[in-house]
Order: structure tokens, then sequence, then C-alpha cells
């Protein structure tokens, strides 16, 4: 049965043809033909085969060895030219037929082999160029083409696999920036913790974890800051906007800080209603009005409310130390501005504090036309909320005239200043610490027909 798998094979490597070039060594042409004629029957198409066939057969026909004699006396030209050109055509055939085995047995195997060898090296060098670039995709197109070109190479299996890892990390950590900047920040996270160190993007995912952590920390905190507003729990809210400006002053920018100042503002104005004189509560309204201020300072009617409270709760502290004038300077300037300030508490302290305040004027002048004036106008302001008071009508009456004492001398009019001051010197010798008493004495003195009743003599 004729084996089909022949073809398979070139006919140089076939064992008939092995057999038949044996047996021409051997000197056995007859057996070198019948070998071959059964090696022609499996390869029909080889012309090399039968033109090896028709030069055995001249060879046998013209005796042994290449060249063939001729008989130059009897032989004709027509045998001669024919035998000489035979000849010719069995040795082109031969060495054709050598130069064939020489081109499909070593020369194709081997310029094949240099071929893709060229091939496998420039995949190489470009699989190295897409890597350093960046490109992982090129390079991913240069493994699979090295794949095919050299199927089972490890390195190229294991390139493979680390270039589809390496892929798999830049996949996750651009889907996680996606996400985060389509607002889906759990989501981002969770792909960014599935990012190993192993990872080209590993330190960045890192970045972006800490980012994102903290910003979802604030995301959940603006939410409950929201729910907070609604239900106009203004402290809770302020204490939650305030974290989130610290922890991340860009977050929602200006809504922040103008949501921040209303709850300042909202507290600050339900302390001040409640108060009702409470120095602990407007002083904790000026801190809610103060925090306002840094945020918005260009607030006029806050800062106004800034200033009475502020004032308010010094004039307090002045007023609990006893500091009378203290509490008064500060006080008065709060009650110019509004009149029924705290339910009209500033108005009562007021009324508390001047005739201390004046009394601590008069004691303390010695003479001074400044504090004797501003205790007369204390003095006025006490009996504004005490009309009847004839303690206060008289220290007045007294800081009155020794101030008119006090102008006439300066005029040179002694015999007036004896006028006003004589009086005052009967009732209280050493008023003024006894410079009334030194004034008195000059007048009487300078005085052409001195007040005998008031000058001594």
């Amino acid at each position: 049965m004729k084996d089909e798998t022949d073809n398979a094979i070139p006919f140089e490597r076939h064992p008939l043809y092995q057999e038949a070039m044996q047996q021409i060594v051997a000197g056995d042409e007859q057996g070198a033909l019948d070998t071959l004629r059964r090696l022609i029957e499996r390869y029909p198409k080889e012309q090399a085969l039968q033109d090896l066939v028709v030069r055995i057969q001249l060879r046998s026909t013209f005796g042994g060895g290449d060249y063939i004699p001729v008989d130059h006396s009897q032989g004709t030209p027509i045998l001669r030219t024919v035998v000489m050109v035979m000849l010719a055509v069995t040795t082109v055939l031969v060495v054709a037929t050598g130069l064939i085995a020489l081109y499909n047995n070593y020369l194709l195997p081997k310029w094949n082999a240099e071929a893709r060898a060229s091939d496998v090296q420039s995949q190489w060098d470009k699989f190295t160029s897409r890597m350093e670039a960046g490109d992982i995709n090129g390079a991913q197109g240069a493994l699979e083409e090295l794949a095919t070109l050299t199927p089972g190479d490890a390195s190229v299996q294991e390139s493979l696999r680390l270039i589809a890892h390496l892929k798999q990390c830049s996949d996750m950590y651009h889907d996680a920036l996606d996400n985060r900047n389509a607002g889906n920040l759990q989501l981002a996270l969770d792909l960014l913790y599935q990012i190993s160190p192993d990872c080209d993007q590993y330190l960045d995912a890192q970045r972006e974890k800490e980012d994102l952590e903290q910003l979802n920390t604030v995301e959940t905190a603006w939410m409950q800051a929201q729910n907070l507003l609604e239900a106009q729990d203004w402290q809770g809210a302020a204490t939650i906007l305030t974290w989130i400006r610290q922890e991340d002053q860009e977050f929602q920018g200006d809504q922040v800080e103008n949501l921040l100042v209303d709850c300042h503002r909202r507290i600050a104005v339900q302390l001040l209603a409640e108060a009702k004189g409470d120095v602990a509560m407007v002083r904790e309204a000026a801190t809610h009005l103060k925090e306002a201020l840094t945020i918005k300072p260009g607030d006029q009617n806050m800062a106004d409310e800034y200033r009475l409270a502020l004032g308010y709760v010094l004039g307090s502290e002045a007023y609990d130390r006893g500091d009378w004038i203290g509490a008064a300077a500060r006080w008065e300037p709060l009650y110019q501005m509004r009149h029924d300030y705290q339910n009209g508490v500033l108005r009562q302290r007021l009324c508390d504090i001047y005739p201390h305040a004046a009394a601590d004027l008069v004691s303390d002048a010695s003479g001074s036309v400044r504090l004797l004036t501003l205790a007369v106008d204390y003095y006025d302001q006490a009996l504004t909320c005490d009309p009847g008071n004839e303690s206060f009508q008289q220290e007045r009456m007294l800081a009155v005239e020794y101030l008119a004492g006090n102008e006439a001398h300066l005029g040179m009019d002694y015999d007036l200043a004896i006028a006003h001051w004589g009086p005052i010197h009967v009732l209280r010798p050493d008023y003024q610490n006894n410079v009334l008493e030194e004034k008195l004495r000059e007048a009487c003195t300078l005085s052409l027909a001195p007040d005998a009743e008031y000058c001594a003599p």
C-alpha cells in the first residue's frame, strides 16, 4: 500500500533515495535505477528524480565513469553532438539536484531561522520601548506577537502574566479616579484598596486613598450638618461646619462659610434675646458674633451687635470688681447706641453705678476740674434715675460750687471765689482733700475786701 505520508518529507531525505545513492557508490547502477523508480512512484512530480534516472541510464549505456569515450575516426558528428549534449544535460541536472538539496536542507532552514530570530528580537525591542513609554497596551501587543513566534517560551508567558497584572493595576487606578470625579467616593475607595504594593500606581493610589478617606468623612459631616440645619439646631450645625472648614477649606467653598456665619448669627441673636442682662449669655453671644465677623468682617450690623455685647460684658466685669467709673465708661456709649439694650437692664445698671462713680470721682479729684465736671454729669444722671434724692443733690451742689469758685479764681474775681468756696468750707473743711481750704486761703489773701465770715484774720 502506498505510504501517503512520504510527501511530507523532501525526497532527498527519504530512505529509498539514501539507498539509491549507496547503490550508485557501490556500482550497482541497475539496483539504483530500480530503487529510484520506486521513489518516483512516491514523488511523481519531482523532475530531479526523473533526470537522475536518465543520467544513470546514459551512464549504463556508455560505460562506467562520467567520461564517455568517442571514436573520432568512426563516429559520426551528429551522434557525437547528441551524446555530448546529453552528458551536459545530465551534469547540469546532477548539479541542480545538489543545489536544490543544499537549499532545502541547509540554506532555507538557516534563512528562516535567521528571519525568525530577527522578528523575535524586533518584537522584544518593541515590547521594551512600549514599557519604557508607559504604553501597556502596546507592550501587550508586542508580547502577543512574541507568543505566536515563540510558542511555549517561558519568558514570554511570564511577561504576559506581568503585563496583564500591570494593566489590571492601571485599569483599577483610572477607574478609581473616574469614580472619584463622578462623586462615587466609596466605589473609588474600594478600587484603590485593591491596588497592591507591586503596582506602579501604588504610591499615587495611597495618596488618593488618604484624600478620599478625608473627603468621605467630610462628605458625611456635610450631610449631618444639613440635617441639623433643617432641624434648626444652629449650635450643632456650627460645630460640624467649623470642623469641615478646618479639615478642608476648599470643600463647598463659600457655602460652608455663609452657613457658618448664619449659624453664629442666629445663635447670638437667640442668646441676646434670652439673656435679659445675664452676663454669661451675653458673653457667649459675643463669642459667636466674633466668630462670624472673623469669617465675614464687613457685616456692619453684626459689628454693632458685637460692640454692644462686648461692651456690656466688659462693663459688667468692671461693675463686679467695684470699678464704677470703668463700668460707666463702658456702658454709657452702649446706652447712647441703644437705650433699651438687654430689655432695659443696661439702663438700670447705669442708674445703680452713677452715684458711686460720681462719688469716686469727687474723692479722687483733688481739685481736678475735669474729674469734678464728670462727677457733676454722673450726679445729673443719678438724679434723672432718682430725682428726689437729697444726698445726690447736695453732692452735686458742692461740686458745682467748687467749680464755680475755681472759675472765679481763675478770672481773679477773688471775692466771688470766696462766695462760692466759703459755704463749702463751712460744711466740709477737708473738701477735695484740703485743696479747697488752700484755695480759699489764697483767695482771701488776694482779695482787697475779704469776707470776714469765710476768711479768718
